[in-house]
Order: structure tokens, then sequence, then C-alpha cells
């Protein structure tokens, strides 16, 4: 079997340490426990990461995921704008329940940033990595629907954030599936008022 790159080798380690963090919370995330989780001998993870702070740090942002467009491009043209507004809900709300665990431990990671100095300023870069993702998710959304935001990209963004938040909690104390996609219903007439278009 070839080889696999230090990249590869980085996201397993990451994602095993979300997986350990989520489980057993920040105290139990001994870099021994890490390298088990992810089936690899301590070497690797002293050859990909300077420290295990260095890996907190990037497991960080890697639980933030990302936001894809591709909902958008698999939408047919004629689709309404409520449509497109849903899908795209619907499409990241499928990517969290993949591994809700990632959030679980974001939360953890959020709390030892917080309170460990070096790390202190980890949770604003993570939190405008996210604004800017979405920032340009929103573009290309305002792009296919033709229309011109009336409201700035960063608060949109920022409310964005803020009902993927709420949602994501809710799920996490409940697991309340049903109840989520609720609130993501409700979410929808919300977003469309706040892309109130200065035109189409």
């Amino acid at each position: 079997m070839p080889r696999k790159s230090a990249a590869e080798r980085r996201t397993e380690i990451v994602e095993a340490g979300l997986r350990v963090i989520a489980r057993e919370g920040m105290h139990g995330a001994s870099v021994r426990a890490i390298v088990a989780e992810a089936g690899v001998p301590l070497a690797t993870f002293h050859y990909v990461f300077g420290s295990r702070d260095e890996m907190i740090g990037e497991a960080y942002a890697h639980s933030a995921g990302f936001v894809s467009e591709a909902p958008l491009e698999l939408m047919p043209r004629e689709a309404s704008p409520e449509q497109v507004v849903r899908s795209l809900l619907d499409a990241w709300f499928e990517r969290f329940l993949e591994h809700p665990e990632w959030e679980l431990a974001a939360i953890e990671i959020m709390a030892y940033c917080r309170r460990t100095p070096s790390l202190a300023h980890l949770h604003q870069e993570v939190q405008e990595r996210y604004l800017t993702v979405v920032e340009r998710l929103l573009g290309a959304l305002e792009a296919r629907l033709g229309i011109v935001s009336a409201t700035p990209a960063r608060e949109l963004a920022t409310l964005v954030v803020q009902i993927a938040d709420g949602v994501t909690y809710s799920w996490l104390r409940t697991g309340d599936t049903a109840a989520a996609r609720r609130m993501l219903d409700a979410a929808v007439p919300m977003l469309l008022a706040a892309v109130d278009a200065d035109g189409r």
C-alpha cells in the first residue's frame, strides 16, 4: 500500500484527537491516548506536530468544518430562494449529523483555550475563519439568486453562525433531530428576510 502523506497523517491524528476529546474530555486527551486512537506510532505524532497544543489548535479549526457551495450547484435553476436556502441548511445539518462528536470536542477545546494563555487567541481565530467561509458562501448564494443583500456580509454571516450554534448545541443537549429540523424551518424565513434584496 502507498505510504500516507504527512497531511493525511495529520488529518487522521486530528480526527482521532477529536474522538478522544469528545469521549473523555481534554483531561483524557494525552498524546499517547490520541495516537492509540489513531493507530499510529508515537513517533508519527511528533513527526507531523510540534506539540500537543499545536494538534489541539488544528483540531479546533477542523471541528468547525467547512461550508460547501456544492448544494448550490445541485439545485435546479428554477428552484425558489426558499428551496435554495433550505437546501444549504439541510446539507450543513446532515454534515453535522455525520460527526456530532466534533462539535462536542470543539466545546471542550474552546473552554481549554480560554483557560490556557498560550492558546487564548485561538477561539477568535477559528471564529474569524468560520465567518469568512460563511461570507464566501453567502456571496455565492447572492450570485445564484441574482440579488444584492441589504444586510452587511459580516452581519449576515454572524447570524448564520448563531443559528448553526443554536441548532447544534440544542441537538447535543437533547439528541432531538426532529426539533432541530423545525428550528431550521423557522430559520429559513429569518435568513430570507435578512438577505432582503435591494433589487433582483
